[in-house]
């Protein structure tokens, strides 16, 4: 199973941009109006983001296998196997509850670490941005933990 990214949500994770560039504009409208290709360019840049998530949708995203959970980046691809992996939840991103930005948390790994970057994710757990498949994220976990009960060999 595939979960693709999704645009829609990437474009959300700038609301709070929008909301203070348009909180800027309303106190500083002739400052901006001075520079209005640099307003554009900074309004413009989350649809940019969107529009690179959605041209990317077939490199970015989750894949379910029986062994793994993985996770395909446009940089790399890490495999996160069942086995030493624990349930997957929804928490904050660690940089402020005020952004709005959700994330897919679980323990991994499990067992012992086994490389530098493991030892590091054992201590504080493995976060996915919450932009992957259609659905709200809850129902996006429970379909991956559905997905891992039916189908992971542990």
């Amino acid at each position: 199973m595939t979960l693709g990214v999704d645009s829609m949500k990437v474009m959300r994770l700038f609301a709070p941009f929008w909301a203070l560039l348009a909180a800027s504009l309303c106190i500083h409208w002739a400052e901006w109006m001075t520079r209005p290709v640099l307003f554009g360019a900074l309004a413009f840049a989350p649809l940019a983001a969107a529009g690179l998530a959605y041209l990317g949708r077939e490199r970015w995203r989750l894949e379910l296998t029986p062994e793994a959970l993985v996770h395909h980046t446009l940089g790399r691809t890490e495999k996160f196997e069942w086995a030493r992996m624990g349930p997957l939840m929804m928490k904050p991103a660690p940089v402020s509850d005020m952004l709005f930005v959700r994330t897919f948390w679980f323990a991994f790994p499990l067992d012992g670490a086994r490389s530098l970057e493991e030892h590091g994710a054992k201590l504080i757990g493995r976060r996915l941005l919450c932009v992957f498949g259609d659905r709200p994220p809850q129902e996006t976990i429970k379909v991956i933990e559905d997905w891992r009960a039916l189908h992971a060999r542990t």
